[in-house]
């Protein structure tokens, strides 16, 4: 298994993962368009997509959800309340398939394990990914206000993290943003800082873990080469080997062994 992603950031979220025989897509935040040709980009023909995922109804999440599953004719899957928020944004849809958080299920050879955080939306569903016949597991750990335990007990055994690390704090709190919005980011349903993310992979991290992707950061009040030194601290400290990505909200990244 492996994993590309698309675009990562506020103006839009797309991952790629490549299965043994399938490709699926988590969110499609970006247009029609864009995500195909970033498909494009990437070496992956459309008719390869066969679903699409969902974690939540935030426009940089969903924007083009339902013309990518018209387009490409695959089916949907989206928890219950999520797909009732924002089913009027998505069109006629030919096949949803609503999943419940906490109940894992199968999608050809991918075992999907959806797990709900803490977001300001209805029900935000981080994704566990794995094929039944492979040891690398994926966690994709974006949009959430902190780690609560499930995050923690679900990140024991991953080879790969795409892991938020939205905003460096000082910069978000000296930074443009209204006071309001700085509150609801920091808050414990809003994003994770550097901080955030750095004492989490800290706490979790063990031998199996090989790839860490910091992901959703703040073109405002980030910087990839602030988040970058943070976690490269952690990782020298540990004395881990583990490979670390920054994802980008105008290129996809490279293709990423899970």
């Amino acid at each position: 298994m492996k994993v590309c992603i698309l675009a990562s950031g506020s103006k839009g979220n797309s991952i790629l993962v490549a299965g043994s025989k399938t490709n699926i897509l988590i969110d499609a935040g970006l247009s029609c368009k864009q995500i195909l040709d970033k498909l494009n980009q990437v070496g992956v023909n459309e008719s390869s997509i066969k679903a699409l995922f969902i974690t939540h109804e935030h426009y940089d999440h969903i924007k083009g959800a339902g013309p990518v599953v018209r387009k490409l004719e695959i089916p949907l899957f989206i928890n219950q309340l999520t797909f009732q928020a924002k089913n009027y944004n998505l069109g006629r849809i030919e096949d949803v398939r609503l999943f419940v958080n906490g109940k894992p299920f199968t999608f050809n050879e991918f075992l999907i394990e959806p797990f709900s955080v803490p977001h300001d939306c209805v029900d935000n569903t981080c994704f566990k990914i794995s094929e039944r016949d492979s040891i690398g597991k994926l966690i994709i750990l974006t949009d959430l206000g902190y780690p609560t335990k499930l995050v923690k007990e679900k990140l024991k055994n991953p080879s790969s993290i795409i892991l938020e690390s939205n905003h460096d704090f000082n910069k978000l709190i000296n930074g443009p943003y209204e006071w309001w919005l700085k509150q609801r980011i920091k808050s414990k349903n809003g994003h994770l800082s550097n901080l955030q993310a750095c004492e989490l992979i800290n706490e979790i991290i063990h031998p199996g873990l090989k790839n860490i992707i910091l992901a959703h950061l703040s073109e405002e009040n980030n910087e990839p080469e602030i988040a970058e030194a943070e976690m490269v601290k952690i990782l020298k400290e540990r004395e881990s080997d583990c490979n670390l990505y920054i994802a980008n909200q105008n290129h996809p990244t490279n293709w990423i062994e899970v």
